[in-house]
């Protein structure tokens, strides 16, 4: 926190309402900035939005795995519902299955307007449940950005 001098005050805001407020401007600034790129580099952009999406799932997947050990589908589904609680989101688990584990999320935190911002950035996610457990793959089968009105964040057994 920065210090003020005696003779400045201000209003505290609460920790919970500056969070969610400051959360959604950085999310609002990645969104602005992944159009940048794209608007700038076109496919080669969207590949470095892909490409670095897919590293830092790689990485965090290899983080929890020296810490975990194997995940199952259900344990995968449960560590992606940490991701969005930290992101903030609203939402629910809709399904969960042996084979299958659904997220339903009503409003994009970022909120992305274009389906292939949305795709290059989700590769993020993509890396990361094949990075916990090679035999789930997971995929956006409703999409915000291409007109749903929902996102349905699906997690699911390999073929």
């Amino acid at each position: 926190m920065i210090k003020l001098p005696d003779c400045l005050e201000y209003e505290e805001i609460p920790l919970d309402k500056r969070y969610r407020s400051n959360l959604k401007g950085l999310l609002t600034r990645i969104r602005k900035l992944y159009e940048a790129i794209e608007d700038r580099f076109g496919e080669e952009g969207l590949q470095l939005i892909r490409q670095v999406s897919i590293d830092y799932g790689q990485e965090i997947a290899r983080r929890v795995r020296s810490r975990q050990g194997d995940m199952d589908l259900q344990q995968v589904g449960l560590f992606l519902v940490k991701i969005f609680n930290g992101m903030r989101s609203d939402g629910e688990v809709t399904e969960w299955t042996d084979d299958r584990f659904v997220i339903t999320v009503p409003k994009c935190p970022y909120p992305f307007t274009r389906p292939q911002t949305c795709a290059a950035h989700t590769a993020m996610e993509v890396a990361l449940v094949k990075g916990l457990n090679p035999a789930l793959d997971y995929t956006i089968e409703k999409c915000i950005p291409r007109g749903d009105e929902e996102c349905w964040h699906v997690l699911k057994r390999g073929k």
